[in-house]
């Protein structure tokens, strides 16, 4: 059987923290019932529904201090890769422009220096081609990397949106129910004072039952002490009568 007893402001914080854990969001049964199979303590509804609504409070702190830390460390990410593949392109294009000067001004050296001169420049321009296409695709390999890298992170936002979201709907049906346990209380406040009033009525009632009863139980006793001495008084009238009756029956003897 559960037992009564005084639950702190701050194991009620706890446990609203453990059930977001177990991603069930806390409200007054969830966390009466935590305690009920936790130890077998309860509370008043009143001291649930005000513990919980410090609670909130401090989630919605809780969570706009995550959000903040998630920007303040997503930010210098985003910018170094905006940087990096502004670097990366321009690096790519200059080496580009380089190669395509190189190629001319070997095309040059092979008009002037014969057949031979041309295929030995055609060869280096070949050897560096091959270096650039590498180094291409280690720079395509690394855009790849920081584009899954972007789009875990902008999955992660959008999750912890989601998430954010249910919590959102989870505290508007929460501040609903301590509305309606609010107008509840406030009803049994108004029926509490209506019945205050009619017990008061009743008492005034019986005050005024009780004083007739002592006026009436007055006067009977007064009728009755009337009567008894009107009795009282016949008899002595009768004691009297038979004493002369006898007294005048001794004087004729």
């Amino acid at each position: 059987m559960a037992r009564k007893a005084n639950i702190a402001r701050e194991e009620i914080h706890q446990a609203c923290w453990d059930l977001l854990e177990q991603n069930h969001f806390p409200n007054i049964p969830r966390i009466a019932d935590y305690f009920l199979k936790k130890d077998g303590r309860h509370a008043s509804n009143t001291t649930l529904l005000n513990a919980i609504s410090e609670w909130e409070e401090l989630y919605k702190e809780y969570q706009q201090h995550q959000l903040k830390e998630l920007n303040d460390a997503l930010l210098p990410a985003f910018n170094h890769f905006s940087r990096e593949i502004t670097q990366t392109l321009g690096t790519l294009l200059d080496e580009k422009q380089v190669d395509l000067e190189n190629q001319q001004a070997l095309k040059e050296s092979a008009t002037h220096q014969g057949y031979l001169s041309l295929s030995a420049a055609l060869c280096e321009a070949q050897e560096s081609l091959t270096l650039i296409s590498a180094e291409k695709q280690q720079l395509e390999n690394n855009h790849k990397m920081l584009t899954e890298k972007y789009q875990v992170t902008v999955q992660h936002n959008e999750d912890m949106a989601a998430h954010n979201k249910v919590i959102d709907s989870q505290l508007k049906q929460t501040q609903k129910e301590r509305d309606e346990l609010q107008l509840n209380l406030s009803q049994k406040a108004v029926d509490l004072a209506k019945l205050d009033n009619k017990v008061a009525s009743l008492e005034e009632q019986n005050a005024a039952l009780n004083a007739q009863l002592k006026e009436v139980k007055d006067q009977q006793k007064s009728s009755q002490e009337s009567h008894l001495d009107k009795l009282h008084q016949q008899m002595e009238e009768l004691a009297q009568s038979v004493a002369r009756i006898q007294i005048k029956d001794r004087g004729e003897n």
